[in-house]
């Protein structure tokens, strides 16, 4: 018994398609080949462009997961017309980091009615940082197919936020030098080869890129100055105990911030990646968006990167709030990211927490 894997594949020389890979493009893949097959009701995406994955991750999950589907993609439209094909599954994961999660969300977003709930997602890491994957609990790829296989019935599923930046739903976003770590990181990781390539995408490698690279960049140019503008009905303000407290005539148009800002984010997941707990509030207040800025310089910030990682607070010079929706205004062009994966340059950013969350797969439950 194996799993459904579909997607393009290197033509034969019999009929112009891989055998391998089941049927063509959006046709309709059966999710329940035979009764009582481990991955009944589980649909699984894989991006076919991902240098970790592809065809022999899909493979690997193939196996571990008889009577799944397994999708192999290459784009957005791809992504879409496969969902439209899938009927009420227990679950629909992507396998990979932050940005196929992402892209999996918005996929499903825009297949299902806005009147709807978003169906089950998931995540099985295959990416470098995996914040939302380690924000739920995820173990290593290998484990989470046994987890998986281990259990028939339904997922247990963890309520997540969601925001809005541009038109795309995401977990987190930022401005400042999360967004130049991330350009600074990716960059490091191209260029790396042999034994370094390693230690390139393990932890070690992302501080190398923050100290090595982003540190004497910030160093020259300084921060831009921000301001942060409410734009929903309420807003709080963590106090210096690290409870929300209401902002007195916090309408819209009320000015929350304006001054020096190293990095400002936005995030509905508390970590941002390699476990670093970038947003220690996201999940106090559902429907809400942990809204940070940092006003330190970089010397400061390269001091406290204990603190930082760890989701200290109260921390020098870190500002917090829980908002629907919030508008930062910069002095100068900054660069932006969601959810890991580079915007371009903005002077004005906006973030608005979604109308819809997403039910995801929570392995601190499943795990055993």
């Amino acid at each position: 018994m194996s799993a459904t894997v579909t997607g393009t594949g290197t033509p034969s020389a019999t009929n112009g398609a891989d055998p391998s890979l089941g049927p063509p493009l959006g046709t309709r893949a059966s999710l329940a080949p035979s009764r009582g097959a481990p991955g009944l009701g589980l649909a699984i995406l894989v991006n076919a462009n991902a240098k970790r994955g592809g065809r022999r991750v899909a493979a690997q999950i193939g196996r571990a997961l008889p009577g799944a589907t397994v999708r192999l993609t290459r784009s957005a439209q791809e992504l879409d017309v496969w969902l439209r094909t899938v009927a009420a599954p227990r679950g629909i994961l992507a396998a990979g980091g932050d940005g196929t999660a992402i892209a999996l969300v918005n996929a499903l977003a825009r297949v299902t009615p806005k009147s709807a709930p978003l169906p089950i997602a998931g995540v099985l890491p295959l990416g470098t940082g995996n914040g939302w994957a380690h924000a739920l609990g995820a173990p290593k790829l290998h484990r989470c197919l046994e987890l998986l296989a281990q259990q028939p019935g339904p997922l247990p599923t963890h309520e997540c936020g969601l925001i809005e930046v541009e038109n795309t739903l995401t977990h987190f976003a930022g401005s400042g030098w999360d967004a130049m770590i991330l350009e600074d990181y990716k960059e490091q990781l191209a260029q790396a080869a042999g034994p370094g390539r390693r230690l390139s995408k393990s932890v070690y490698g992302y501080l190398f890129a923050t100290l090595l690279r982003t540190v004497p960049r910030v160093a020259v140019v300084g921060n831009p100055n921000v301001v942060v503008e409410n734009l929903g009905d309420h807003v709080y303000a963590i106090n210096a105990e690290g409870r929300p407290e209401l902002v007195p005539d916090g309408k819209p148009g009320t000015v929350l911030y304006d001054g020096p800002a190293g990095s400002a984010t936005a995030g509905t997941c508390t970590q941002f990646g390699y476990r670093f707990k970038a947003f220690p509030f996201a999940e106090r207040m559902p429907g809400f968006v942990n809204v940070r800025v940092y006003a330190r310089g970089v010397l400061a910030a390269v001091s406290a990167i204990p603190q930082l990682w760890q989701g200290a607070f109260p921390l020098r010079g870190m500002h917090d709030w829980l908002a629907r929706s919030v508008r930062m205004t910069f002095s100068r062009p900054v660069p932006v990211q969601i959810g890991g994966d580079a915007l371009g340059l903005r002077r004005v950013v906006e973030f608005h927490a979604a109308p819809r969350g997403v039910r995801m797969v929570d392995w601190r439950r499943l795990s055993p």
